[in-house]
């Protein structure tokens, strides 16, 4: 009996899960999702949930294990059959956002010391926030022009003559900066 009555409720689930509900149910982690029933696979258990997106004409899709479900709230049938089209993809706009995001990964990427200790890192990132730093293996290059090495204090920065003026600016704010993150 109860594998009958366990069997009747695993089947009352899957009809939740069907192409075009609307459903909002609570995972075993206290999370609420709302959304579209975009797919369900049987074999996997796994369930695909189209979520509205941040802005109009976006969408998230969402995989979910069924059996991660802790309640069903609800689940509304549609009155009209679901559009099973899939949305058209703008290939050259996914082509550009990939572009923007492998440049801003380099970028940030470019913006971490390696080998130096947790010190020289939060002096770069101080430095970084009012002008222009790479790092140059563990030598801090400022403006292109004024190179700051470990330890990372007023008196390492170097420049050619020419620079002496952005130099002492420099120093002035590692030694603000330094002040301000207690070192």
């Amino acid at each position: 009996m109860a594998s009958a009555l366990a069997a009747a409720g695993h089947r009352d689930a899957i009809s939740n899960w069907t192409v075009g509900n609307q459903v909002a149910f609570r995972t075993q982690s206290g999370e609420e999702v709302s959304g579209c029933v975009f797919a369900f696979d049987r074999q996997t258990n796994l369930l695909v949930i189209k979520e509205n997106g941040s802005h109009s004409g976006v969408s998230n899709l969402r995989l979910v294990k069924a059996t991660s479900v802790r309640e069903v709230l609800s689940s509304v049938q549609p009155e009209k059959p679901f559009d099973l089209e899939l949305p058209h993809v703008d290939l050259e706009r996914c082509r550009k956002r990939e572009e923007k995001a492998l440049q801003q990964a380099e970028m940030e990427s470019a913006r971490v010391g390696h080998g130096v200790t947790k010190e020289a890192q939060a002096i770069f990132d101080a430095l970084v926030k009012t002008m222009p730093c790479v790092w140059r293996n563990k030598v801090i290059v400022v403006l292109d022009s004024v190179y700051v090495e470990e330890p990372y204090t007023p008196d390492t920065c170097r420049s050619d003559n020419e620079h002496a003026a952005t130099r002492e600016r420099v120093k002035m704010v590692l030694r603000l900066e330094r002040e301000r993150l207690g070192l």
